[in-house]
């Protein structure tokens, strides 16, 4: 009897937990959550574009004037992928999900995403042309020659939000 009543209360409380852990959902984790680079905690320090890369205080503040530029110029931008991304999840939760209505809406987001890349490689060689020669060639080499940076939480799972991801890091 006691082993039942037990069994019992723990299946209630794995039920409610898991209702609690599956609430957030599974959806398009859209590489874009809180990274470290974005919370100021980056490879060398806040606001740090990469080790070592020794900017002087007109570079940093010039950096920092373009980041908070570029998170300005692209807020609606932004909320706007955010606003799609939960009607595309709407139609998704319909009793009879409608095909071509979730491809119009992914083709919809897929176009505001690729607006948004462009805007933040144009922020990203803008911000290199702030750079001295050397300081190029060293943040190059610390990149490893990889692209602007917005991994990390790609592909699908439970993306969380539209933060920056592991992208660029403050001041960059």
């Amino acid at each position: 009897m006691k082993k039942t009543i037990i069994v019992a209360i723990l299946a209630v409380a794995l039920l409610a937990t898991s209702g609690l852990a599956l609430a957030q959902g599974w959806g398009r984790g859209m590489g874009m959550g809180s990274g470290p680079c974005m919370t100021g905690a980056g490879p060398t320090g806040p606001g740090a574009p990469g080790p070592g890369l020794n900017l002087n205080a007109e570079q940093t503040q010039k950096m920092q004037a373009l980041r908070d530029s570029f998170f300005k110029e692209t807020i609606p931008l932004r909320n706007e992928i955010m606003s799609k991304n939960l009607e595309l999840r709407t139609l998704w939760t319909m009793t009879n999900p409608d095909q071509e209505q979730i491809l119009a809406k992914e083709r919809e987001i897929n176009a505001l995403r690729t607006q948004f890349q462009e805007k933040a490689t144009r922020h990203h060689l803008e911000a290199m042309q702030m750079l001295t020669p050397e300081q190029r060639a060293q943040f190059q080499a610390f990149r490893g020659g990889f692209g602007p940076g917005y991994g990390m939480r790609g592909g699908f799972g439970p993306g969380r939000g539209m933060g920056m991801g592991y992208g660029p890091c403050r001041g960059w």
